[in-house]
This record gives structure tokens, sequence and C-alpha cells, in this order.
């Protein structure tokens, strides 16, 4: 009897030992998303990247971005939505309440722009750009 529960807890012992390495089933880390500051120019940015605003203090922040080729970008605010957040191009301002997916060209300094509303408890604001696959050419929302 008392080899039978000895083999017993060495069955289970082992059991546990073989099967515990497949209970971490966690994805793989993703790579990391390239972040800009607000103040230095982004030329050529990736596919998907970020900006950072430090909105501690009054007043407008402004980004400038150069795209590489004419593209359909998703564009979005990460955090509180009462930040202003906007795009401007020679002739137009656009604000972004939440997201928006614009046609941007390639070679041209578009200027983004984020103000912290005189909100005092804010300090950083994040927007992401996705490059979507949606097609230039035919893309109507173009600015």
């Amino acid at each position: 009897m008392k080899n039978l529960f000895l083999g017993l807890i060495i069955v289970l012992f082992l059991g546990i030992v073989v099967l515990s390495p497949s209970c971490n089933n966690d994805p793989p880390p993703s790579p990391p998303i390239t972040t800009y500051n607000y103040f230095d120019p982004i030329v050529n940015p990736p596919d998907t990247f970020q900006i950072t605003f430090n909105i501690s203090t009054f007043g407008d922040k402004f980004a400038n971005v150069t795209f590489k080729e004419d593209a359909v970008w998703f564009i979005e605010k990460l955090g509180d939505p009462r930040v202003n957040y906007w795009v401007r191009n020679d002739t137009a301002s656009l604000g972004i309440q939440v997201s928006d997916t614009l046609g941007l060209k390639a070679g041209y300094n578009y200027i983004f722009g984020a103000n912290n509303n005189n909100y005092e408890e804010f300090t950083y604001f994040f927007t992401q750009f996705t490059k979507t696959a949606i097609e230039y050419e035919t893309f109507e929302s173009k600015f």
C-alpha cells in the first residue's frame, strides 16, 4: 500500500512538471510602436507611429509631419477626449474629435496641433497614426 501511494505521488508530480510549461500561453510581445515628441520634425515615419505632446502648460503645441508617400492614414486620439487636436495644411484646418481617416500627400509638411483646453490635470497627450490599405487615388477625404 505504501509503494502504491508513493508511485501515485511520483506520477502526479511528473504530470505537473510535464504539463506546467503549457500553462503559460502568453502571446509574444508585439514590436514597440515608434513614438515621437511633438517638438522634433517627423520625416518619413513608419506605417504605425505615435506622437506625444506635453500639454501640461497652456497654449497650443505643434508637431510637423512629412510623409514619404501618398497614403490614407487612420489618425486617433489616445486618452482624454477633452483635449483639442487638429491638423492644418496651407489652406484649411480640420479638428479630430476622436479619430479620422485622411488621405495625406507625400512631401508636404502637415502641422498637427494639440491644446489642453485649460484643464490643469493633463500632462501628456498621445495620438496614433496607422497607415491603411485604402488606395490613395480613389479615396475622397484627401487633406
